[in-house]
């Protein structure tokens, strides 16, 4: 995808999300103040809906019989908001929407409980600690200075006065808690009850019938309410506006190739990346325009009833969602511009997903209307069954071709380069495609059995969905582009972000989505406003309230305090210690101990800042320990023996120690484990415990030196002294080896084939062992050559018993042989 400006592009971003949801919710405007209210009995005709007032259900008093909440203690308004709660809870009577504005009260007064408990227990606990520093109170029998006692009379009668406001809102919080869950959970119910509530079928044709009744007498109704209300003024502006719009949709193909064959003939310049992100923009604008001029050509028509009024206020949501997923289409998908397509796809499938997108949002625009008519006038179930079942089974047909796009949209360029394509767990067109193939058949199987309100929960929010996954994709496409020159000035910093940027931006667009898809998918803003309440609020552990802010403050404090602990490491290992004369295991050990020590010290000031108490924790961390001190019992000696490593420091980087039949050079002495590499340059992980406890032998633990052996041999009969001479010499011209100790020379003894004897010294530097022993026997083996002293190799005398036996049987055997050739 080629650059394209971040401003015009998150323009269309903003609108398109501001607009998203709006499907689902116009089409439950109506019922907000009426949801529970029962509908009058289906006649055979459609006909207006009258009013039914909710006699059945129980209203709210006025808020003139309650007095004004300063002239009150808050405390008696609660208790009476909560009385109110609990009589409409009883008669389970009320309808949603009494019962949404009964929770808004609710939740009001827990936030305001919340707040003065807060706020009192802060004036409790400085009481306690006041009367705490008084000392323990005199025992029976004992006394104690009278000013000491007035002073604790006084602090006791004040402690009870502020303990009290404070145990009364808690008292009301708690109520209003309950209520509160109670009332979520009637609501649920209610919706659980419509949801899985069975209604006619539509395979059944004699509904068909019906339907078609119905229907026709509402276009009628509707066609004659329109024509009443309507001036010739008026019909000529919407005739007018009509044209307009439509002379816009006819002229924007033209407008858009011109821009996108702009954008292709200018490369990666800046006016490519101009021109690609104005026919980007002009996508969503110019559709959005001519869409408005014709829903205002309907406006001007001005109907005077309620049901016409409504169906043509409905009709302001087409537009906006037919001209957002054509945009979404044009982005995702972008059938003209391959290089700025999202998946793996031919021209002809993105000219068939657009469609396909397009197709969706009418089916979004046919559901509300569905739904919309509704609510103005009153049709039989076996209508809004047959009316359901037609935007249902259109829906899943455009939602299961769509999904096969996805699906196929991974598979293209694996075949096209021949390979077959790996699973890294992140192929997300795939499974959302799988999801919305589940989804489509659900609903048509629900509404063919008479599930219709949960075929509608399967189609819509399942469409909708789609929406917001395109809309976060284009977010996360936007983020990297305008970040994308940012990066480049600065390579080693680009390639730092690069490598979680992606992720992170993915993840907070997953946490800005989960809201937005939760609505959706039926929960209430109540429902999301209840999980804020919860995470700002936190949960109480003790005497110590953990909430998001708390863990915000305490993450941010420690993340500070490790960046100050790094910076000062690289300070002390590039600055200070070079200064100093310790070898390299006592500067690295310095740095590490100024690790644990940043890391204990930023996570005490990281709780102190947050406000935790840890002393409340204890009881509970003492108790998690016990639990899981078992499990952790091998992590925790190993880190103990590293800080044991560390001070003892019988190894340090660097050393050259054989350790469990391992020898190598100390890389890294860490929490848990010392990496060892081994002269083949294999990682060797040693648990630090086993460094501690066990044998370990370190050849530079004190100095460097180290003594070699080079074993030789030499013939029987060769001159012993010149052959010490020559070994001797080998070890005086060599320079690793030191001449004190003086190198010497042992006759081992008389073997089997040689007289061996053994060169013994000692060398600056053991690492070196290798090489000073290849040396030295280079030097030996040419000077014994040049001495014509012989290095034997070992010889045998073969003795087979019997031998005599064995050549009279070959004797024997050539003899039979030449009589047969005769």
């Amino acid at each position: 995808m080629s650059r394209q400006w971040a401003g015009l592009l998150l323009v269309s971003l903003f609108i398109g999300l501001a607009v998203a949801p709006v499907g689902r919710a116009v089409a439950q405007t109506a019922a907000t103040e009426e949801t529970g209210a029962p509908q009058a009995a289906p006649s055979e005709t459609a006909t207006p809906a009258t009013s039914t007032p909710e006699s059945a259900a129980p209203e709210i008093p006025s808020s003139d019989t309650v007095p004004p909440a300063e002239d009150q203690n808050p405390a008696v308004a609660w208790n009476r908001t909560a009385d109110r709660a609990e009589q409409i809870l009883a008669k389970a009577a009320a309808s949603n929407g009494i019962l949404e504005q009964l929770r808004s009260e609710l939740a009001d007064q827990r936030a305001q409980a919340f707040a003065v408990a807060e706020a009192g227990s802060i004036t409790a606990q400085s009481l306690k600690a006041q009367l705490d520093a008084l000392g323990p109170a005199p025992k029976e029998g004992e006394t104690e200075p009278a000013f000491l006692a007035e002073k604790r009379a006084t602090l006791e009668k004040a402690l009870s006065a502020a303990r009290e406001p404070v145990v009364a809102a808690r008292q009301a919080y708690s109520r209003a808690d309950v209520l509160i869950a109670a009332i979520d959970s009637l609501i649920r119910q209610r919706f659980a009850d419509r949801l899985f509530q069975r209604d006619p079928s539509p395979l059944n044709p004699a509904h068909w019938l019906k339907a078609a009744s119905e229907l026709g007498a509402f276009a009628e109704k509707v066609r004659e309410e329109i024509k009443i209300d309507t001036s010739p003024f008026a019909l000529g502006l919407a005739a007018a506006l009509t044209l307009a719009g439509l002379a816009i949709l006819a002229l924007q193909r033209r407008i858009f190739r011109r821009f996108e064959t702009l954008s292709r003939t200018h490369g990666l310049t800046l006016h490519a990346q101009a021109y690609g992100a104005l026919a980007v923009t002009l996508r969503f604008f110019v559709p959005a325009v001519a869409a408005f001029l014709i829903v205002f050509a309907f406006r001007t028509l001005q109907p005077a009833s309620f049901s016409a009024r409504f169906i043509i206020a409905i009709t302001v949501l087409w537009p906006i969602l037919i001209v957002t997923f054509y945009w979404l289409g044009h982005v995702i998908f972008a059938p003209s511009a391959p290089q700025r397509r999202v998946l793996e796809i031919d021209d002809r499938q993105a000219a068939r997903a657009v469609r396909l997108c397009v197709a969706l949002g009418f089916v979004l625009v046919a559901e509300g209307f569905v739904e919309a008519a509704g609510k103005g006038y009153v049709f039989s179930p076996e209508t809004q069954a047959v009316a359901t079942a037609v935007v249902v089974l259109a829906g899943s047909i455009f939602l299961w071709r769509l999904a096969t796009i996805l699906i196929g949209s991974g598979q293209n360029g694996s075949a096209e380069n021949g390979e077959e394509e790996e699973d890294t767990g992140l192929d997300f067109p795939r499974y959302i495609g799988r999801f919305i193939e589940v989804a489509a058949v659900a609903a048509v199987l629900a509404v063919a059995v008479g599930y219709v309100e949960f075929a509608r929960q399967a189609l819509v929010p399942s469409i909708l969905s789609l929406g917001v996954f395109g809309f976060a994709i284009t977010a996360h496409r936007v983020v990297m582009i305008v970040l994308a020159p940012v990066l480049s000035r600065s390579p080693q910093l680009g390639a730092v972000l690069q490598s979680f940027l992606p992720l992170t931006t993915g993840l907070t667009l997953m946490l800005a989505m989960a809201p937005l898809l939760a609505l959706i998918w039926g929960a209430r803003p109540s429902d999301i406003s209840e999980v804020w309440t919860l995470l700002s609020q936190g949960v109480e552990i003790g005497n110590t309230r953990i909430s998001v802010g708390v863990l915000f403050v305490l993450l941010i404090v420690f993340a500070v305090g490790l960046f100050i602990t790094q910076w000062l490491q690289r300070v002390i290992r590039s600055s200070v210690l070079p200064k100093t004369r310790l070898d390299t295991g006592g500067k690295n050990a310095i740095v590490t101990g100024t690790g644990y020590i940043g890391v204990v010290l930023s996570a005490l000031i990281a709780f102190s800042v947050a406000g935790l108490d840890l002393s409340s924790l204890a009881f509970v961390a003492g108790a998690l320990s016990v639990g899981i001190g078992f499990g952790l019992q091998a992590i925790v000696s190993n880190f103990v023996s590293g800080i044991i490593l560390l001070v003892e420091r019988p190894i340090k980087v660097g050393d050259w120690i054989e350790v469990g039949g391992h020898s190598g050079i100390v890389r890294k002495i860490a929490v848990r484990a010392t990496r060892v590499e081994t002269f083949d340059r294999h990682e060797v992980i040693v648990p630090n415990s086993d460094i501690v406890t066990g044998a370990v032998t370190n050849m530079t633990l004190s100095s460097k030196t180290g003594r070699v052996i080079v074993p030789v041999g030499v013939a029987y009969g060769s001159d012993l002294e010149k052959t010490r001479q020559i070994l001797m010499k080998a070890a005086e011209d060599n320079p690793m080896v030191m001449a004190y100790p003086a190198p010497y020379v042992l006759f081992m003894g008389l073997g089997d084939s040689s007289l061996d004897f053994e060169l013994r010294g000692y060398l600056y530097d053991v690492n070196n062992i290798l090489i000073a022993r290849s040396d030295l026997l280079f030097t030996i083996y040419a000077a014994l050559n040049e001495a014509e002293i012989e290095i034997p190799f070992p010889q045998r005398d073969l003795h087979l018993r019997g031998a005599e036996d064995v050549v009279k049987a070959i004797a024997a055997l050539a003899k039979e042989d030449g009589k047969e050739k005769s």
